[in-house]
């Protein structure tokens, strides 16, 4: 079965948008084996969700003083399972509170909503966060790759900026941030620093050229980062520990994708074959061993307190058409969240962060409609912003996960 033209139309539309924190450099074989796995799905259940855009996984941690060894994590605390899929729908669902985590809303004019407040923004920001008196926000990557990051006062103003970067990383607390940039000649800079900026920022140095593009993964304690550099031999990733000091590398993982300071766990893929993939969590010193594995799931992000994980629905490069929340230790789901499929239409999971320890939110895509959801662990379902109308397909509300100071 081959793809109408609106899906071909809203897979690559989309798929241009993508935060390339979340991908590699794709290939034709990885497209080829994208196409074969939707066919397969396709074949088994009609109208099942075209591929557009998978989900951000930005980390989040809460205890910034300094990571739990695997050993020592307590077990997770058991939160009541919910009978059955909860069923995700915006249109249904009672309106909630504003979001606690930073929501840019991007068109014909951007505005940024936080605390239950609204700023009209001046720049074409795609992301922001509050930073000192005033803000760290990034632009959307141009036609080269090229994002450029911007501190701003707190009238959205420039202060200063990096224009070779990468989207940032905030701590579930919002005590800390991280980003990388490339000085232009043929090093990359880890820029770990507190969002007070009371004190002066501690950077980590990576070797390599524009193209050997670095990321913030998240944080593993107040002191370290996550991060992943691209190999330009073969174009897959090598992930690190960055300290200031020294990068520890962490073997055997494809991609990370998350951190959590509260546990010292890392959340990523691990291994692709074909069409399937496995992803793992492991100990963020030793990845070795991992935790636990699980070949149901793609792993996002944990929740400030470590006790949980998302987990998508093993799509590699589309919207998920599932959502589930895991206990971290064990793997096993709490409760599970899905969509309405359509023929006709694009329908699905596109991005989640948390919120707190027991609410996610979701920006939820149907067809040109876009709507941000309250997911809670008890299974309860708010729609907090939205619909939002976009006829070019991209994406129009952008989350940024951290706690606000």
């Amino acid at each position: 079965m081959t793809n109408t033209p609106l899906e071909d139309r809203v897979h690559e539309a989309l798929h241009r948008r993508a935060d390339p924190i979340q991908h590699s450099p794709f290939t034709v074989t990885d497209v080829r084996r994208c196409a074969r796995r939707i066919q397969r799905r396709r074949a088994v259940a009609a109208g099942a969700v075209v591929a557009a855009v998978l989900a951000i996984a930005v980390p989040v941690g809460l205890a910034m003083n300094g990571p739990t060894p695997r050993t020592d994590v307590p077990p997770a605390t058991r939160t009541p399972q919910v009978t059955g899929p909860v069923r995700i729908d915006p249109r249904a669902a009672e309106v909630g509170a504003a979001p606690g985590v930073p929501l840019v809303v991007t068109g014909e004019s951007s505005r940024l909503l936080l605390d239950g407040k609204e700023h009209a923004l001046p720049g074409g920001w795609d992301q922001i966060t509050p930073y000192g008196d005033g803000w760290l926000a990034t632009r959307p990557a141009d036609d080269q790759g090229n994002r450029v990051l911007e501190i701003l006062t707190d009238t959205f103003t420039v202060e200063d900026g990096a224009v070779d970067s990468t989207y940032f990383t905030v701590s579930a607390d919002g005590t800390r941030v991280a980003w990388a940039e490339y000085d232009g000649v043929g090093e990359w800079r880890i820029v770990n620093s507190d969002t007070a900026r009371e004190a002066e920022p501690v950077s980590s140095a990576l070797a390599g050229t524009r193209d050997a593009s670095v990321r913030t993964v998240g944080f593993l304690s107040s002191s370290e980062v996550v991060v992943a550099q691209t190999d330009l031999a073969d174009g897959t990733e090598a992930t690190y520990v960055a300290t200031g000091d020294t990068n520890l590398e962490l073997t055997g993982i494809v991609k990370a994708v998350s951190a959590s300071p509260a546990t010292g766990l890392v959340a990523a893929l691990t291994s692709v074959d074909g069409a399937d993939s496995c992803s793992a969590v492991v100990d963020g010193r030793d990845s070795t061993e991992p935790a636990w594995e699980t070949c149901d799931h793609r792993l996002g992000d944990f929740s400030p307190d470590g006790t949980h994980l998302v987990g998508f629905a093993d799509v590699p490069d589309g919207p998920s058409p599932t959502m589930s929340v895991l206990d971290s230790t064990t793997g096993e789901s709490i409760v599970d969240f899905e969509v309405t499929g359509a023929r006709d239409r694009v329908v699905g999971v596109a991005a989640a962060v948390w919120e707190d320890d027991q609410f996610l939110l979701a920006t939820y895509v149907d067809g040109n409609q876009q709507y941000v959801v309250r997911l809670g662990l008890d299974g309860t379902v708010e729609r907090v912003s939205g619909p939002v109308v976009n006829d070019d397909f991209t994406l129009s509300l952008h989350l940024t996960p951290g706690a606000v100071r």
